[in-house]
């Protein structure tokens, strides 16, 4: 087997500032949701239209900070998997490493 693949810079970059990347986010979120509660109405008018969706302008966009908050999380998970399993001597060894199976024993 091959020896696991080098980080990258972008890895390196969120590996090691998750903390900072994911407090900016979660701050972002928190004023455009202030911004939306800013300049919606306080009711709004239902229109018969097809064209506008039926699901709230708060929901539309915690939905999407909820898909990107879930990308974050995942690129910071794989970029953290890939610096261990390259700094990692063991797990460097262990994926070069044939892997024998033990014999199936029957009786007991």
């Amino acid at each position: 087997m091959a020896p696991p693949p080098r980080p990258s810079a972008v890895d390196n970059f969120f590996a090691r500032y998750q903390n900072p990347i994911l407090i900016g986010t979660f701050a972002a979120q928190v004023g455009h949701h202030q911004y939306i509660r800013h300049t919606s109405p306080a009711f709004e008018a239902v229109s018969t239209s097809i064209k506008s969706p039926a699901i709230p302008r708060t929901l539309r966009a915690g939905l999407g900070w909820a898909v990107v908050f879930l990308g974050l999380l995942t690129k910071i998970t794989l970029a953290k998997k890939t610096i261990r399993d390259y700094s990692d001597p063991v797990v460097a060894l262990a994926s070069q490493r044939k892997e024998w199976r033990r014999p199936v024993q029957e009786g007991l």
